[in-house]
């Protein structure tokens, strides 16, 4: 794409960018492990129909809000749940008081999450996370309930510490508001599907900072279908004239760590920060950059850092995504996901655009990026990351909840000295 593009109309240039300005993962399981190509944020249909799944009001969980849509006048309120077309044959499958008809009011677009969809024909055009029991990139994305509910709970707790002046005001979010399950059983299995309501607007950020909201791995990703078109970050440097380290670092690395060390000193949250999860509004110049979270459901809570701080950590989400110090990875689970998630899915990339594209030492840079991780993380206890190693996840497939991940163990980490 280019950026010129994004200037004439930055609302379907952000949907282009979502689908099809991306790299896809470092375990390269994002294009093997996708959805169907009807549904595949990489394909070209333009859009997709949902499906929907009534059940008995007793079978159906809601936690939070799910905002009154079309699909109302078609079922009973609050007793239906939207489904991804590829899920459809398996669940029609179970027998019960189940109806499962397709949707034909709205129209949905793949995100790069291929799971989560964003509603297009809608006002709002707010985003739907959907239980898809199969691999997308390296794990299966079924959806009970204390997933569910994970990124909502988080997203209240967020959202209350941003009305508060807790955080540092470059951070906000995607507030997911709401989540929705079904238990739907026959004779011989039972599964509970679920999905996620996402807002599409970024939580209390002024218009003026938000003119341009891009996914992080557009900045450097190629175009697919345009590869010859250099990576969007190169061309809003070129266009800056401003010294294009200096920027990459000042405007960009800078600031998401400290927002990423705020989350963990300030709410004991451990971010997931790929480069999927994290979203960059610039304002009308690209002179200034914040930073959207989205797919809460992803975070950890620690807490045996929210104990140090004094914060209440009951959820109904537990022990889904919460790590305390009794688990034998918890200081591996920091390492991954500073030093993988956020270090080799965002810092790496950035720097590896300037070395190709402007011939800085990469080791340089790193270490310039170590002096403002040692500067923001150095109240954490002394013990937080591993010494001297950090851990990445070997390249296979797995079970989330298996735990025994596997790990790989490297020395040197590069973006902590």
């Amino acid at each position: 794409m280019l950026l010129r593009d994004l200037y004439a109309n930055s609302g379907p240039a952000t949907q282009y960018l979502e689908r099809y300005v991306n790299d896809g993962s470092p375990s390269g399981f994002t294009a093997v492990n996708t959805t169907s190509p009807l549904t595949s944020p990489f394909g070209l249909n333009p859009w997709f129909n949902l499906y929907i799944c009534t059940a008995p009001i007793e079978r159906v969980k809601t936690f939070g809000q799910i905002p009154v849509y079309p699909v109302d006048g078609l079922c009973d309120h609050d007793n239906w749940i939207f489904v991804h077309p590829d899920m459809v044959s398996r669940l029609s499958k179970l027998s019960g008081p189940y109806t499962i008809f397709r949707c034909d009011r709205l129209k949905v677009m793949p995100t790069a999450s291929g799971r989560t969809v964003q509603i297009i024909n809608y006002p709002g055009q707010d985003y739907v996370k959907l239980h898809y029991d199969g691999l997308l990139g390296r794990i299966r994305r079924d959806l009970p309930y204390k997933k569910a509910i994970a990124g909502p709970e988080l997203a209240r707790i967020i959202i209350t510490a941003i009305d508060n002046g807790v955080l540092n005001n470059k951070l906000t979010l995607l507030p997911e508001s709401g989540a929705r399950t079904v238990v739907l059983s026959s004779s011989s299995e039972m599964t509970e599907c679920g999905m996620i309501w996402r807002d599409n607007r970024p939580y209390g950020l002024d218009i003026a900072r938000a003119k341009y909201v891009i996914p992080m791995f557009s900045l450097f990703s190629y175009d697919r279908l345009s590869i010859h078109h250099p990576p969007l970050l190169k061309q809003i440097l070129d266009e800056r004239r401003s010294d294009p380290v200096d920027y990459v670092h000042e405007v960009l690395i800078a600031p998401l760590i400290r927002c990423y060390f705020d989350l963990i000193g300030m709410l004991g949250i451990l971010p997931e920060w790929n480069s999927q999860n994290v979203l960059v509004a610039f304002n009308n110049d690209f002179s200034d950059a914040s930073f959207v979270m989205r797919d809460l459901e992803s975070c950890d809570r620690d807490l045996t850092l929210m104990s140090m701080l004094r914060l209440p950590y009951d959820c109904e989400c537990h022990p889904y995504k919460c790590i305390d110090e009794t688990q034998p990875h918890y200081t591996i689970k920091h390492s991954f996901m500073f030093d993988f998630k956020l270090g080799e899915c965002i810092l790496e990339p950035l720097l590896t655009l300037l070395h190709e594209y402007y011939d800085v030492d990469m080791a340089a840079e790193r270490h310039r990026v170590s002096e403002v991780v040692r500067e923001v993380s150095g109240k954490l206890p002394a013990n937080y990351f591993p010494k001297d190693k950090w851990y990445s996840l070997d390249n296979v497939v797995y079970d989330i909840d298996d735990k025994a991940r596997p790990y790989v163990e490297h020395t040197n980490p590069k973006f902590r000295s």
